[in-house]
């Protein structure tokens, strides 16, 4: 954290109570005492550690009572102050997370810190069985008008934001061809969304033209638009200067829609040769997964043959114009979560495994 700036109150000076007194009456042969707050006046948090979880308790430093979240949230803004944890919940956490906490009964334990608090959330029913602890950072910027009690506030931080992939977590590349629909792509975006997703969309040129919307909230989304050819060309039998025509007419098109240019190209049924390697100026992304959506068109199979191959570094090949992928989608990004992989597109999969992507080769995996 940067220098900090104290909120002044007038708050107690002194300590009336015994806290190594409480702390061991409250401590037992399973659990440790990990945190003691020293610089809020009011109280003193303490936190223990037992059984794989926190258990947090907040002593009154005049009175020795234990005190509860609702004693140091000013008393008409506890509405306020949960909808903010909301709020930074759905920021860090995919949908169906969140919708475990608020549709379920649970535990909150808070642990209060000078400049921050972390909420751990205990014995909440998730979807698909999700078990891993879940829990928040609420730096106190984001709160700092509800609270009731003497606090510290950072010059400078970051909130969680399921965005902020790691290069330490296992990594996939989800990829749609032939699109955009205008039927289903904003659907594709919102399953994305609601999973802290991304995705690269291998974009047909005809496509692109029908639904220039979709071209534009693709890339607005922060998902990743790339080139499918401009009419879906074989640019293993075609000549070399209609591949560079009908790439370049899609690179425009995208232009003149979003004001960027494509970045990496696909070819069509993944049929390449030397010649294109030579000639096509952009990477080429082909895929190592294949769970042939468009043959199948069914989502269980869809999600069991990319769960029974995928690893770290894999480049997923689905479709955007099938209902079935998008079933297969909603019910694939959670389980891969849980799996412990971030899905993302493929230009932040290579950043992710700092590797550069260069014309004149091609790529089907980046492990």
């Amino acid at each position: 954290m940067d220098s900090v700036e104290e909120k002044k109150e007038s708050v107690p000076s002194t300590t009336s109570v015994n806290v190594e007194k409480i702390i061991e009456e409250i401590k037992s042969e399973n659990t440790e005492l990990v945190y003691e707050s020293t610089d809020i006046p009011e109280f003193t948090s303490l936190v223990f550690q037992g059984d794989e979880r926190y258990k947090s308790y907040i002593i009154d430093t005049i009175t020795g009572e234990e005190l509860e979240l609702k004693d140091i949230i000013k008393k008409d803004k506890m509405k306020d102050f949960l909808a903010k944890e909301e709020e930074l919940l759905r920021l860090k956490y995919p949908e169906f997370i969140v919708n475990g906490i608020l549709n379920s009964d649970g535990e909150k334990v808070y642990v209060i810190k000078s400049n921050e608090m972390i909420v751990y959330y205990y014995g909440y029913t998730y979807e698909y069985d999700y078990k891993e602890t879940v829990f928040l950072t609420i730096n106190y910027n984001e709160v700092h008008d509800f609270l009731d009690f003497t606090h510290l506030l950072d010059t400078e931080y970051i909130n969680e934001d399921g965005y902020q992939y790691s290069k330490d977590k296992k990594t996939v590349a989800i990829t749609f061809d032939d699109g955009p629909s205008s039927t289903y792509n904003a659907k594709f975006l919102e399953v994305l969304a609601k999973n802290k997703a991304h995705a690269t969309f291998f974009m047909v040129g005809t496509m692109m033209n029908s639904c220039q919307k979709c071209v534009f909230d693709t890339y607005q989304s922060g998902n990743e638009v790339a080139s499918h050819t401009y009419n879906h060309i074989n640019m293993k039998k075609s000549d070399a200067s209609l591949v560079d025509e009908s790439i370049k007419k899609t690179d425009d098109l995208f232009y003149q829609i979003t004001g960027d240019h494509i970045k990496y190209v696909r070819p069509p049924y993944g049929a390449y040769n030397n010649t294109n390697l030579d000639n096509v100026d952009y990477p080429l992304i082909l895929w190592n997964i294949d769970p042939e959506d468009w043959r199948y068109r069914d989502a269980e199979k869809i999600v069991n043959h990319v769960m029974e191959n995928v690893s770290d570094g894999s480049i997923i090949l689905m479709h955007e114009l099938y209902a079935t992928s998008l079933e297969a989608l909603e019910i694939l990004l959670p389980k891969l979560y849980l799996e412990g992989y971030q899905v993302v597109s493929v230009g932040e999969l290579a950043s992710l495994k700092d590797r550069t992507l260069d014309s004149g080769h091609a790529y089907r995996s980046l492990t």
